[in-house]
Parts: structure tokens; C-alpha cells; sequence
């Protein structure tokens, strides 16, 4: 039988791929590619965009559902974008969109908007892409080319910058595609050369103040998008700041309007009589980094601050009133609340961030040793709240900055093993870069002696664009 000819060389450049042709291999533009005009890429990474991801897929990536819920033996096509960006949209849809809330029915994507503005389109394929290929390469699921959907994403955002004075609804929705390369740098390509947490954090942190600054936006927020991804924006923020033993960006005030509308996290279950919500504690958390902020330098603390921290931050209960002894009947909760005390993982959620909280306010405001007995009831309190958190609820993927900080103030190993296993778990769920090197910076913390150190020494490891939520 005569040999079956090879049409394309290995290695070849994508044109020439594309076009079946043999590639002369010059780098880093071949001849065929300059000889016809082609653009000529040789670091282009090619995703599968396949109806059935990889078999080491978790189940809740092998949906059945792709865009807007149509079902997949009757795909939707939108004439203005190619086949793979509508299955680029729909994976982010179906898999990555539910990631980043808590609650049991996530808010509608912004397909619709991606569509409609090519650098939120570009954005959206980009992370999608990215987490695609963390799913496909793993254990590592890294990689350190630069792909050309986030070359143009970065052109067009820069691009549209330059004149967003002649319409005033560009900068609103640059803000979103900004938020979106945060969020694939910080989470899945933390690990990479081009990672830009920070310059993205940056940029997006300029837009929101020219804009009015983040009370202004949240308070004229027509959309559950943007809301949705400022909460994300400022969570990040946040913890960020408190692991770097630095100020957050925004202030202590802007938490409780930010829950009025919505978030990425679920609020306290009615006619639960404990407990507090999330939102709160980030206020709490924000007020103390800022006065942790104001007394660097500083030899003596003030007691009485500490102590109103203390007060504020400790799990709540409900006190006896005159009237429970006089009509007991009045504090009954019905079979439906019941059902929400007993099924509601959200408290114990919150308890993990109060008492996360409380070790802060210890060890980086204070200065106590992670050994001190005050730092350790608050670090056994908090391994058991969560453990208490059922694996496969979402609230789980959102534990990661208590399960950090937590481990981070562990001696033992089988209390190791139980975070690692936690961790493992998170993984699985979300497969994201970040807790890879969250991971590996708290088995660095286990093999050094950490007694002496101080907060900000402790997690000094982490890299500079990897964010905890």
C-alpha cells in the first residue's frame, strides 16, 4: 500500500495548520505565513471544545445543557460569532458561572452582554479556555504561552479606553471585561509568566473610581452582573490585603449596602435566631486591617478597641427575654424554618470567616504567637465548623481563605491531613491554579518552624497574583 501523505509537519505554525499546508518551521514568522500575509502564530493553544469534556471531568462539568439552557441536540447559533465561541460561551455558562456564587440558583450570565461588546466576548473565551485546559492538563494544567483570544481581549480593552469619553456605557462595560481577566489571572493562571492579578486589580480599581467610586456603582447598579462581580472584586480584595497585612481598597461601610443587592454569597436563611451574615463580618474585618493599618509603628495598642473587635466578632445567640417566660408559644419556629436551621449550611459558613476573623485580630493586630492559647481555641472552633460543612455543597468552594489562615495555625498532622483533604476536595470542585499554590505554600509553612513568626511572615509564600476566596 503506498504511504498515506502527511499534509501538515509537527510543530507547524496555526495558519499553516489550518490551511493543510507544509510549514517550513521559521520562527517566529514562516515563510508561507509572510509570503501570503497570514498572521503567523506559533503559541496558539488549542482547546477541545467538544460536547463531552475529558472523563477526568467532575460530573458537573458533564451537563447536558449548553447555551441559555437549549439542549445540545438542538445547539443555539448566533450569526455574528463562530462555533467554537458559542461553545466557549456555552462552558462558561454551564460550568464556570456557578463557581463563583453560593447560592443555590446563581444570577443570569452575561451572555447577553458578550455578545453585544466583543472585549466582555473575548474575556469571557479566554477564561473559559484557560479553565478548560486546567481541566484537560492536569496535574499542573499550566501553561506558559500567551494565547491569541487574550492578546485581542487586551487590545480591544486598551483600544476602547482611548475613546470611552464619547459613550459614557463603555466604561461600565470595560469594567466588566476587566473584572473577568482579574478573575482568570487570579484563579487559573496565577502561576504563569503573563499572570497580571495586579495590574488587572489596578485597572479595575481606576474604573471604578472614575466611575463614582464603588458606593456610586453598587448604588446605580441596574444589573445583577457587575454587582455580582464587584462582590467578587472587593471579597478578593479583602483577603488579599488582610494575608499581606495591608489596607483593602475599599471601606468598612460599603459591605452592608453591597448585600442589599447581588452577591456572590447567600444570606442567613429567615428564622434562623443565630448567627451573622457575611457582609458584616467583612465590614468587621475591613475596620480592623485599617486599624491595624493606623498602628503600625506603634508600641501600645488600644484595649478598649481590641475588646469591642472581640464583642462584635463573637457567634452570636439569642438572649432570654421577659416575654419567652411569659408566652413561651411566641418563639416557635415553624416546620419550615426547622428544615432551613437543619439544612443550611450558610451559618457554619459565616462561623468559619468569624473565627478566621478573631486569629487576625490575634495574631496580626495583637501580635500573639500561633501557639497562644486565645489563637488556638479560635483555630479548634474553626476546624470543627468546617468540618461540619458538607463537602458537596457550594459553600464549600468559598471556604478557602479560613481553610488557609486555619492551616496555616496547625501543629498537628493529622489536622494536616484534614485540610489537605479539604483543599483536595476544593479542587476537585472548581479546578482552579490558586489552590494549587495555596496548597503547596501551606505544606511549605508545615515543613519550617512557625511559632515566631509573625501574620505577615507566615504567608509570605503565596505568590503576588494568586486570590483567596
Amino acid at each position: 500500500m503506498p504511504r498515506k501523505r502527511e499534509r501538515t509537519v509537527k510543530g507547524s505554525c496555526w495558519p499553516c495548520k489550518q490551511r493543510r499546508v507544509k510549514c517550513d518551521l521559521t520562527r517566529p514568522y514562516c515563510r508561507r505565513c509572510t509570503g501570503s500575509g497570514a498572521t503567523c502564530s506559533f503559541s496558539k493553544v488549542n482547546v477541545r471544545w467538544n460536547a463531552r469534556p475529558t472523563k477526568s471531568a467532575p460530573a458537573a462539568y458533564q451537563n447536558s445543557t449548553t447555551l441559555r439552557g437549549t439542549p445540545r441536540d438542538k445547539p443555539m447559533h448566533d450569526p455574528r460569532v463562530t462555533g467554537d465561541t458559542m461553545k466557549a460561551l456555552s462552558y462558561f455558562e454551564s460550568a464556570i458561572w456557578p463557581l463563583f456564587m453560593t447560592t443555590p440558583h446563581p444570577c443570569p450570565s452575561p451572555i447577553s452582554l458578550a455578545l453585544d461588546f466583543e472585549p466582555v466576548l473575548l474575556s469571557i473565551c479566554g477564561l473559559a479556555a484557560s479553565h478548560r485546559r486546567m481541566i484537560e492538563n492536569q496535574p499542573d494544567g499550566t501553561t506558559n504561552l500567551l494565547t491569541d483570544e487574550r492578546t485581542d481581549c487586551l487590545s480591544k480593552v486598551r483600544e476602547r479606553l482611548q475613546c470611552y469619553g464619547s459613550d459614557p456605557e463603555i466604561l461600565p462595560r470595560l469594567l466588566v471585561a476587566v473584572l473577568f481577566l482579574y478573575i482568570e489571572d487570579g484563579f487559573i493562571r496565577c502561576e504563569e509568566q503573563s499572570a497580571s492579578t495586579i495590574s488587572h486589580q489596578t485597572g479595575a480599581h481606576a474604573i471604578v473610581e472614575h466611575l463614582g467610586g464603588l458606593e456610586k456603582l453598587i448604588a446605580e447598579s441596574k444589573s445583577d452582573v457587575p454587582h455580582m462581580l464587584l462582590s467578587v472584586f472587593s471579597s478578593t480584595d479583602l483577603t488579599r490585603a488582610l494575608l499581606d497585612d495591608t489596607a483593602p481598597c475599599f471601606p468598612a461601610r460599603v459591605w452592608r449596602q453591597m448585600e442589599r443587592g447581588t452577591v456572590w454569597w447567600e444570606r442567613q436563611p429567615l428564622g434562623v435566631p443565630y448567627g451573622m451574615s457575611l457582609a458584616l463580618i467583612f465590614e468587621i474585618m475591613t475596620e480592623m486591617a485599617a486599624y491595624r493599618e493606623s498602628i503600625k509603628g506603634k508600641e501600645k495598642l488600644c484595649i478598649d478597641q481590641i475588646r469591642d473587635f472581640e464583642r462584635r466578632l463573637q457567634p452570636g445567640f439569642s438572649v432570654i427575654e421577659p416575654n419567652h417566660l411569659d408566652r413561651p408559644e411566641q418563639g416557635l419556629l415553624s416546620n419550615d424554618d426547622l428544615k432551613n436551621v437543619n439544612a443550611s449550611q450558610t451559618v457554619s459558613f459565616a462561623k468559619t470567616f468569624q473565627h478566621t476573623a478573631l486569629i487576625y485580630l490575634y495574631r496580626a493586630i495583637c501580635g500573639l504567637p500561633a501557639r497562644h492559647h486565645l489563637v488556638q481555641q479560635h483555630v479548634t472552633s474553626c476546624m470543627e465548623t468546617i468540618q461540619a460543612i458538607n463537602p458537596k455543597s457550594k459553600v464549600h468552594n468559598c471556604i478557602v481563605f479560613p481553610v488557609y489562615v486555619v492551616g496555616a495555625h496547625i501543629f498537628t498532622v493529622s489536622q494536616q491531613m484534614q485540610i489537605l483533604e479539604r483543599l483536595n476536595c476544593i479542587l476537585d470542585a472548581l479546578h482552579f491554579n490558586s489552590l494549587l499554590n495555596i496548597r503547596r505554600s501551606l505544606e511549605q509553612i508545615w515543613a519550617e518552624e512557625r511559632s515566631e513568626r509573625s501574620w505577615k511572615d507566615m504567608f509570605v509564600s503565596l505568590g503576588e497574583n494568586v486570590l483567596v476566596l
